[in-house]
């Protein structure tokens, strides 16, 4: 009579023991699955946000690489009136260098670039999930070179249509000035530009390079 409870009793807790098993095999297979997911999902939401910050990228290393061509012209200006005398300085070689987006009489202001698709990467989930931290690093540097450029070419930019304001004073009280924009151009400051924004395309590039990079190893 007792041996036949205890069969009873050990099939009910081995029947217990297996109905447990299979729920927290169930649980332990369920939650894989759904850490695989999440998993796959960051790695799928990086992956775009990668891909949105090496277009811009691109865009502004060809913002920066077109503005410094065009300054080979002011470029020029800087090194003519630098390599004459004032006084055999030719009017229609100065007027040459005057026209165009780039003359020395223009300073509008430039946006060289851009970077929404960084803050978009800053704003979400995507980029506390990235454990490349050397990539992060690069990233982050790119974005800082970029706004230094800016930053200098802003104010280049500002002391030319500074200097060009206290010229036109200075032509209105009856003055005649034969070097126009002298004193920016006499300090070459259009070749620093030129050269600080082939110094970010470079740089730009190569952090291009390092990001398509990873993406492979990926």
């Amino acid at each position: 009579m007792n041996m036949n409870k205890s069969k009873k009793s050990m099939t009910k807790i081995g029947k217990y023991l297996r109905e447990v098993s299979v729920v927290v095999i169930g649980v332990a297979i369920t939650v894989s699955i759904g850490l695989w997911v999440n998993n796959s999902n960051i790695k799928k939401d990086q992956k775009q946000y990668l891909d949105a910050i090496i277009l811009e990228l691109k865009e502004n290393a060809e913002n920066f690489e077109y503005y410094a061509m065009g300054l080979q012209k002011s470029v020029g200006y800087s090194n003519y009136i630098n390599s004459h005398d004032e006084r055999s300085l030719n009017k229609d070689s100065i007027q040459y260098y005057a026209y165009g987006e780039f003359g020395w009489g223009n300073s509008n202001p430039v946006t060289l670039y851009s970077e929404d698709a960084f803050e978009m990467f800053k704003s979400s989930g995507a980029m506390r999930q990235v454990n490349d931290k050397k990539l992060l690093l690069s990233i982050w540097k790119v974005y800082h070179l970029m706004k230094q450029t800016q930053n200098y070419i802003d104010n280049q930019l500002q002391y030319k249509n500074t200097e060009g304001i206290r010229e036109r004073q200075m032509i209105d009280d009856g003055k005649q000035i034969v070097v126009r924009q002298k004193w920016f151009y006499v300090n070459k400051n259009p070749y620093f530009m030129k050269l600080s924004c082939e110094s970010a395309t470079e740089f730009i590039r190569e952090t291009i390079l390092e990001l398509e990079k990873t993406k492979k190893v990926k």
